[in-house]
């Protein structure tokens, strides 16, 4: 413990005032002992950027006062759109990049853990249509949700504390039924098994998790791959379909 305290206290002294305190403000907004500001960067641009999030904190108060319980600070960029907001449930340090879509509406509905943050373009889907309400997302703390990722919920998804997901990376909770051929198949309905994303996983780039999939703690997963079957934890999974590469033990 007191180890962890001095190299943390060493990563705040390569900063000037200013700095250190946007980074000692920054880990408790987050619960993020390891977050840090590169000493590189210059004052001008950290004034600049604490200017920005102040404008992401009112519009995020005017969020969290819309959700389940609210949540303070929230951050939230421009052009968000967030339909069914009772049934979100947020964080304190939750960040919603620009042009992000969350439609809430579910029996579980959105849970973001604190410090969670979802880039540009994120897309989380519950309830696509009324004929069935679709389950939700639980998101651990201090998960990152790269641009443009597709978290479609209708199943139950969960991802596990400071798990990392990829641009363009989707996950799929739901799988139509097609057995018979003398109906359309989206007149046959659908599965829903969930997914699990473990703890300290990182997803990478363009990834595909289908559902009924779980993956475990400490795993990893290739650019570009297609997911169809469990991944055990402290795996290196990727190809399509994802395949074990080697073990991280």
């Amino acid at each position: 413990m007191v180890r962890a305290r001095t190299v943390n206290e060493g990563l705040v002294s390569r900063h000037g005032a200013s700095s250190r305190f946007l980074v000692r403000l920054a880990r408790a907004i987050k619960g993020d002992p390891a977050f840090d500001i590169d000493p590189s960067i210059k004052t001008w641009s950290l004034i600049v950027f604490a200017v920005r999030r102040s404008m992401m904190a009112l519009r995020g108060l005017v969020l969290s006062v819309r959700c389940a319980g609210c949540a303070f600070p929230v951050f939230v960029g421009r052009r968000v759109t967030v339909t069914n907001a009772r049934w979100l449930r947020l964080s304190p340090g939750v960040t919603i990049g620009d042009g992000c879509h969350l439609d809430c509406l579910g029996s579980i509905g959105i849970v973001l853990g604190r410090g969670v943050t979802l880039r540009p373009g994120v897309r989380i889907e519950v309830t696509s249509v009324l004929r069935e309400l679709g389950e939700g997302i639980e998101i651990g703390d201090r998960v990152g949700v790269s641009e443009d990722c597709f978290l479609g919920a209708k199943g139950r998804i969960v991802i596990g504390n400071d798990s990392m997901l990829g641009p363009s990376t989707k996950l799929i909770a739901e799988n139509h039924s097609f057995e018979r051929t003398d109906i359309p198949i989206r007149e046959q309905g659908e599965t829903r098994k969930g997914i699990v994303i473990g703890a300290d996983c990182w997803l990478g780039a363009n990834v595909v998790i289908l559902d009924g999939v779980c993956v475990g703690d400490h795993s990893i997963v290739a650019a570009g791959a297609v997911v169809t079957e469990d991944v055990e934890s402290l795996t290196v999974v990727g190809g399509v379909p994802a395949r074990t590469l080697r073990r991280r033990s």
